[in-house]
């Protein structure tokens, strides 16, 4: 009889899970890009985004995960390209994504409907020298512990859609098309990588010349997985301000969800927003951790010589 750390446990358990697999923010309407390559060369201009995540913080072996994707300015009025990398770890487990996206643009009246893809490269590293493991009885008389650090490197390809005018949006995307073996060794600790279908919608209501609302949903599905859904209502003061409460499905049986979410952002400049997310858990994992924190920054390299007035400058 054996007994692992608790950091197997929750690599087990975390690998198996939709949002491990691929990572999902709070705050997706800052970062559609990660989701959609469709949204590559959405604006005429250089954009970055930094995105920090601690979720189930407190939680010993919890997920962290860490972003930045960069938007390049569109070509010709016609192509978009993005880049992306992240990095995620759980556990022993650590996971560094490489993406590049390409995009080509159709105007369509006020809006533009705009075709994507992406290559994707991952590689995960599973470090069984961590000295977090440990066992009852010695751990290296464990012949189900290999002792070493352990690695895997796949590359996969995604598709997807993207409309939007200065105050709607609607995409969808496959992100990952391709089912690949994560076994390191055939054990099934890993499975495969299996393919999601991501849904994305928002619209703006102006109010007046001061404040815009703007609802938002997010849809998930992966093979093999439940659905989810994040809703988010948020408000915007002279598009400089923003907050917003999201609402995201999920938890167990008997839970009232996975999390209530609150948003804050602010337009430092024309150039630069900060934002910050805090998620409390409704699920029963919220007596073993503090909640979930995310933290995002984005720069556009506007030419100071260009004098651009931007209508909800983040959300379409």
């Amino acid at each position: 009889m054996r007994s692992v750390l608790l950091a197997i446990l929750i690599h087990t358990i975390g690998m198996t899970a939709i949002a491990q697999q691929q990572q999902m923010y709070t705050q997706f309407m800052y970062n559609k890009m990660g989701l959609n390559p469709a949204y590559a060369g959405n604006e005429t201009y250089m954009s970055a985004t930094l995105i920090y995540r601690d979720q189930w913080n407190g939680f010993p072996g919890s997920p962290k995960a860490q972003s930045l994707s960069v938007n390049m300015p569109r070509i010709g009025n016609r192509i978009g390209i993005g880049l992306n990398f992240e990095r995620q770890s759980l556990g022993i487990t650590e996971k560094v994504t490489y993406e590049m996206m390409y995009a080509y643009k159709f105007i369509l009246g006020e809006g533009t409907l705009s075709m994507g893809m992406n290559i994707s490269g991952r590689k995960y590293v599973q470090d069984y020298t961590d000295n977090r493991l440990f066992a009852i009885q010695d751990i290296n008389l464990d012949p189900s512990i290999p002792g070493i650090l352990q690695s895997r490197s796949l590359i996969n390809a995604g598709f997807g859609v993207y409309f939007n005018t200065n105050q709607f949006y609607l995409g969808a995307s496959l992100p990952r098309m391709i089912r690949s073996d994560l076994d390191f060794d055939n054990n099934d600790l890993f499975s495969t990588e299996v393919r999601h279908l991501f849904l994305m919608t928002g619209g703006t209501f102006i109010v007046n010349n001061d404040v815009r609302l703007t609802p938002q949903l997010m849809f998930r599905l992966a093979e093999y997985s439940p659905w989810g859904l994040d809703i988010n209502f948020s408000s915007t003061w002279k598009d400089k301000y923003s907050l917003g409460l999201s609402y995201r499905t999920g938890g167990s049986a008997g839970d009232l969800g996975e999390s209530v979410d609150i948003i804050a952002g602010l337009q430092l400049t024309d150039r630069m927003m900060v934002g910050f997310a805090y998620d409390v858990s409704l699920s029963r994992l919220r007596t073993l951790e503090n909640g979930s924190l995310e933290m995002i920054l984005s720069y556009n390299f506007i030419p100071r010589k260009v004098k651009t007035i931007v209508v909800n400058p983040r959300y379409f």
